[in-house]
């Protein structure tokens, strides 16, 4: 019997769409029990096993392994409808969870009020555009904090649904004004939410004493983190972030375990930089570098569709990452992407305005304006990393830049992904991922 392996946490370093869902997928293989600690449906993990293409929105990406079981955290937002549609599609691809699926009571519902509520603030003219998807996140965690959310654990009593629904319900309502008109009524809201819920009534339970129970008993536990650091509602590019904690700290409040639970943390990033919707991305490339990385990365987005913005990697806002969740090795995913470039540049700091340059990540909105990139250079590679599973395949250009990467951002590569498939990859530099890929 092999040994259990260290309970592990998986974070995004830059603003998502780094590659987690292939480390959790392959990582997975070896734990008992995977969980989602945050977030919601805006984000999305995209899984390929055999050239095909699975993409996972709120269902952790240990649903393709039948030995794990899967958890949703009370951090998570979830929604129903959008839940129980993916349940039914892995279904569809023989991967039934009927019996490995658990969902957290304190979890809170998204409400077609938060969806109207989101799309009114990024439509409207004059407001400022944070650059949502509009799927009612923002606004779900915000009745949460004010004590106007709606629990899995409530649709378990559906007597009293339509007084705990009221109270965010006529909120939204009267921030909405005039256009509050082409929303559901209450009663139709209660009535679809009853609908949405009803197949998954037998799921929600109590994750907190689960997870707890399992960790006692030295059951593994792989966390799943949704979104990334530099999208963190504290830690993160301010207010151009999402509504959760995505770094460390979102994990210990979405599970209750407490933090000598977690042995090991690995973050995850790309090669080079990419960012969705609004927001300062200083090592953005606006010519035809930037396009190619755009077409050679499929960069757009699992959940949207929309185009990402693409850039050199930002040492940085890494460094930044690394420090703020403590990581003891890197996922660095997409490496393939940057075969063929002539050069290949590497964003070492920021210069503002009177010429300084500086590692340190501002906290105001308005001096990331000021910024530019630092950036290095380094020579391509023609021989293509494409499909590499030993070092040694690496051509000599790209370790090279790869030990740059390293020492900009004071932390070790663990594994080094060399294509979307499963296969395409390899143990680099540090240990503690031995025996568990």
């Amino acid at each position: 019997m092999r040994d259990v392996p260290p309970n592990l946490a998986i974070l995004g370093l830059q603003w998502g769409d780094e590659g987690k869902g292939k480390l959790v997928d392959l990582l997975s293989a070896r734990y008992q029990n995977v969980v989602r600690f945050q977030g919601g449906n805006n984000a999305g993990h995209t899984v390929v096993v055999n050239g095909q293409s699975i993409a996972l929105h709120q269902v952790p990406s240990g649903a393709l392994h039948p030995s794990c079981f899967l958890l949703v955290g009370s951090g998570v937002v979830l929604n129903l409808e959008v839940f129980r549609e993916e349940l039914n599609r892995l279904a569809e691809r023989g991967f039934d969870l009927s019996k490995r699926l658990l969902l957290s009571d304190k979890a809170h519902v998204i409400l077609p009020h938060h969806i109207a509520l989101d799309r009114w603030r990024e439509g409207g003219a004059g407001k400022v555009k944070i650059g949502t998807t509009g799927r009612g996140i923002g606004p779900a965690y915000e009745m949460k904090v004010a004590r106007m959310g709606v629990r899995l654990g409530d649709l378990l009593r559906p007597e009293t649904l339509k007084d705990i629904v009221r109270t965010g319900y006529e909120e939204v309502r009267l921030r909405l004004g005039d256009e509050a008109k082409d929303l559901p009524s209450l009663d139709a809201i209660v009535a679809d939410v009853l609908r949405w819920a009803d197949p998954l009534l037998p799921f929600i339970g109590d994750t907190q004493t689960y997870l707890m129970d399992a960790w006692k008993k030295g059951q593994s536990i792989l966390f799943e983190g949704a979104q990334a650091t530099l999208l963190d509602i504290d830690h993160g590019t301010y207010p151009f972030v999402t509504s959760s904690n995505c770094s460390l700290g979102g994990l210990f409040t979405g599970t209750g375990l407490p933090p000598k639970a977690l042995s090991k943390i690995l973050g995850v990033a790309k090669a080079y930089t990419t960012r969705v919707g609004e927001g300062p991305m200083v090592s953005e490339l606006h010519d035809a570098v930037g396009d190619r990385i755009r077409e050679a990365g499929r960069e757009f987005g699992t959940t949207t569709g929309r185009p990402r913005r693409c850039g050199w990697f930002d040492a940085p806002i890494t460094r930044h990452a690394c420090l703020t969740n403590g990581v003891d090795g890197l996922g660095l995913m997409k490496l393939d992407v940057l075969d063929g470039f002539e050069q290949v540049g590497l964003v070492t700091g920021y210069r503002d305005g009177e010429g300084r340059v500086s590692n340190k990540l501002p906290a105001c909105a308005a001096e990331w304006d000021t910024l530019k990139a630092e950036i290095k250079y380094f020579p391509g590679w023609e021989k293509p990393t494409r499909g590499a599973t030993r070092l040694e395949q690496l051509p000599k250009e790209a370790r090279v830049y790869l030990d740059a990467l390293v020492e900009s951002v004071e932390t070790p590569i663990a594994y080094l992904s060399t294509g979307p498939d499963r296969s395409e990859g390899l143990l680099y530099t540090t240990t503690f991922l031995e025996g568990m890929l």
